[in-house]
């Protein structure tokens, strides 16, 4: 499943995600440099990610009800970077994910505001009480981008951010995102 209208903020705009893209997929995949923490250390796919193997993920988890899916999108250059996924753990709460596919989007600061936007609809849309991750402590960044939107560490691994944390530290929704795609 994935939303239906874009939530932007300043630099990137959540948006749908489109089996169109599936070649992009590919080509993230590819790259080392996108793959190497994606995995628990020592584990690696069973097979190869190719534009049919891309295709098939697409679909199903469009068409799956539980996991959203949100495409990553660069305003500055319209073109998908990323995408990210909440999915349902139980009693109000979601596991979340992310990846920053293109290679010149990394360490620009998009994760972290895509992060926050994904927080801030499962927070505001979907009603949950805490969002789980897991993350390669390896990936500096990535921690350090999670800290600042106010996850904290449950484990060397894993991180969480409650309702509570999120509603005590986050700014205003017009300080962060407005709720339209930028101008065509």
């Amino acid at each position: 499943m994935t939303i239906r209208e874009p939530i932007c903020g300043t630099a990137v705009c959540l948006g749908p995600l489109r089996v169109a893209n599936a070649a992009e997929w590919v080509r993230w995949m590819e790259d080392p440099e996108t793959t190497r923490y994606l995995y628990a250390p020592g584990e690696r796919p069973r097979e190869r990610f190719t534009l049919a193997v891309a295709l098939d993920w697409g679909r199903r988890v469009l068409a799956d009800p539980q996991r959203l899916v949100f495409a990553i999108t660069e305003r500055a250059v319209d073109r998908q970077v990323g995408d990210a996924r909440l999915v349902p753990s139980g009693r109000r709460r979601a596991r979340f994910s992310i990846v920053i596919g293109e290679r010149a989007a990394r360490g620009r600061g998009l994760g972290g505001e895509a992060t926050q936007l994904v927080c801030r609809y499962g927070f505001e849309q979907l009603d949950l009480e805490q969002i789980d991750l897991e993350v390669d402590p390896r990936n500096t960044a990535a921690v350090r981008a999670y800290l600042r939107v106010g996850f904290e560490r449950t484990g060397r691994r894993t991180m969480k951010l409650t309702r509570r944390r999120w509603d005590a530290g986050q700014p205003a929704a017009s300080d962060l995102a407005t709720r339209r795609a930028p101008a065509a």
